[in-house]
Formats: C-alpha cells, structure tokens, sequence
C-alpha cells in the first residue's frame, strides 16, 4: 500500500516537472507566420508541384523568423546582425517551424503558395545575442563609453596645374653663295631660332583641392551617432570635451590637415587616445566626412546633397595600448530638401546613423566589448 502510494506520488511529480517543461518552452517562444510562393515549370506534376511546395515551406519558414527580426529591439536587432550568418546557418536549432497553415497549388499559373507557422525560441536567441554583446547584458553603470572624435569637411575650391613645357627649336638654314665670290671658297650658313612656350615648367602638379571643416555640421554628425550607439547600450561622449586642455592644439593639427586634403594625423590620433585612457573611455571612434556639391533633382526639383564617410576607424583602449577593432568607408548617403541647408542636413543625418550602425556591428562582431 505504501508502496502504491510512493509510486502514484512519483508519477504525479513526473507529470508536474514534464508539464512545467512544457509551459516553460511555450512561454519563451513566439509565434510568427510566414509565406511563400514557388513556381514550377512544364506541364503539371505531382512531383513538381511536391518539390515547389517543399522549397516554399522552407522559405515560407525563413520568412516568420525574419518578421520576428524586424519586430526586435533596435540594439538587439543591430547585435543580431552582426552574428545573423551563424543564426541561420542553424535556424532550425532557434524556431520549430512544421505546422502548415495554409497551402495551395495552382495548376494553371504554375505555382504553390503556402502559409507555415513558426514558433521562435526566444530564450536561445537572447542567449546568443548576450554572448556576442557584454555591453547589452550590463546595467547603465558599467556601459562601456565610447568617445567621439568626427569631423565633417565641404569643398571650398580647387586649383589645377597644368602641364606646362617650354620649347625650343633650332632650324640652319644654307644661304647659297656664289663659290668664286667667296674669299673663303666654302658656302655661308645662317641658323634661325624659333621659341614656343606652352608653359613655364617641365613638372606636371597634382591638382589641389581645398576644404572648409565645418563645426555646425560636425555637431550634427555627432548628434545622429549618438543616438545609434545609446540604443546600442554604449554610453557616447565626445572626445574633444574628455581632452578639453589640449583640445585647441590637437583640434588645430586636425583641421590644418583635413582642410589641406590629407586625414586626421596619426601622432595626434596616439596622443588622444593616451588623455582617453586615462579617463577610463573604453572605445574612440575617429571619423570624418565630406559634404558633396548641391545639385538638383531632375524629377522632384528638390535640392540634393551627397555626404560620404571618408573613413572611421574605432579602437579599444582598455588598460594597456590601443588595439585597432577595424575601419569602414564608403558609407555614402544622399539628402533632399527644398534648400541646400535642408538637404544637407538630412544627408548628414542619414551619414551618420548608417556609419554608426556599422561600427556597432563592428564592435559587437569581435564579441569582447
């Protein structure tokens, strides 16, 4: 009798944990549908239509998890994309996708459309994400600050050298002489020297362009990563005021340089980056960009302006010497208003999120932040 009654307490036990299991895992997954069309070619065939279908529930599949994606937080989401290859080369070890919704063939279009529902392991996927990113696992007192060092540069004009050579040519020209009349008995000659100029040296220059670096719009650059790096759990602060004593020298060795076409010089980079240290700032991204020519948009009429990451390079700097995390370039974007300053602004704005987006993903993808 005892002996019944332990095992029927056993059994219900069993039952609580298997149900507790149960609850738990629907409790940490979210449902997501997706859909699919495939079509087939040739006449209609249950083999076709069979091998459409399958390629469309795996589709069908894929495409629930990346709504679910797109619903993310904004600083998940960014961490996620940064590991997003590993996440769906191995998809089906984060969602149970194999409930068929919906399905239909049509014979007559070719096609198969199918409805499939996805339940997402969320946990799993957090797990993954807090793997690859301490930052997002920390709380507001141990965000990794990260200093801004940007500067935006405009065209203000351009000198071009042209390659300029002197010439000089010397023509002899024979005088013909009666022989006899000549003391000498040998002919004259005369030589003739004819001078043209194309230019006044024979060195070919390189052409000059000149910049203004402009602090308005540098302030808005700064203005639109930090709301990027804020969402991505960094804590953004700028450079130039964690430096505020030697800002003036180490700003000026920048402007001069960047104004003159060249980049941001890299002994006042290792200077800036030894002041940092010693105000315990984790990361410090140097950046600048340059601000296009206005022009104008033949459909709409508005004005429009390009502005382009030059480049940004961002570094760890922990306790002991910097350590180069990577760069990024080409990040272009094009602004549009109804004046110049609108479309620039806009352009600027755009720059700078997309830029800023890429160094998050940067960071997060050599997971020691």
């Amino acid at each position: 009798m005892i002996f019944m009654k332990a095992a029927s307490n056993y059994i219900k036990l069993v039952i609580l944990i298997i149900s507790t299991l149960i609850i738990s895992n629907l409790a940490n997954a979210v449902e997501f549908r997706g859909s699919a069309t495939e079509r087939f070619e040739g006449f209609y065939t249950k083999k076709k239509a069979q091998e459409a279908m399958d390629l469309a529930k795996t589709k069908a599949c894929t495409n629930a998890f990346n709504k679910f994606i797109k619903g993310m937080e904004e600083s998940k989401r960014m961490i996620f994309e940064s590991i997003q290859d590993q996440i769906y080369n191995n998809l089906n070890e984060y969602m149970t996708c194999s409930v068929v919704v919906e399905e239909n063939v049509d014979k007559k279009e070719k096609k198969v459309v199918v409805v499939m529902k996805a339940d997402i392991d969320t946990t799993r996927l957090d797990i993954e994400i807090k793997k690859s990113s301490k930052v997002f696992d920390s709380d507001s007192s141990e965000k990794s600050k990260l200093a801004m060092i940007f500067f935006s540069r405009t065209v203000a004009g351009q000198r071009q050298f042209d390659e300029r050579v002197t010439n000089v040519e010397k023509n002899t020209t024979g005088v013909e002489i009666n022989e006899e009349e000549s003391e000498s008995g040998v002919s004259s000659m005369t030589t003739e020297t004819n001078v043209s100029e194309t230019g006044g040296s024979t060195l070919k220059k390189a052409d000059v362009t000149e910049f203004i670096v402009d602090d308005n719009d540098t302030v808005k650059l700064e203005a639109g990563m930090k709301e990027i790096f804020t969402k991505a759990r960094f804590e953004p602060v700028s450079g130039g005021r964690q430096v505020r004593k030697n800002w003036r020298k180490l700003k000026g060795e920048i402007v001069d340089s960047l104004e003159s076409g060249g980049g941001i010089p890299e002994e006042v980079r290792w200077e800036i980056e030894d002041l940092l240290m010693e105000k315990n700032v984790s990361y410090v991204v140097f950046a600048y960009f340059d601000v296009g020519v206005p022009d104008k948009d033949s459909v709409t009429g508005n004005q429009t302006v390009n502005v382009a990451l030059t480049i940004a390079e961002i570094t760890r700097l922990g306790d002991s010497d910097p350590v180069s995390l990577g760069t990024i370039s080409g990040v272009q974007m094009r602004g549009q208003g109804s004046t110049n300053d609108i479309a620039k602004n806009n352009a600027i704005n755009l720059v700078s999120k997309k830029t800023a987006e890429k160094l998050v993903a940067l960071i997060n993808s050599k997971g020691i932040n």
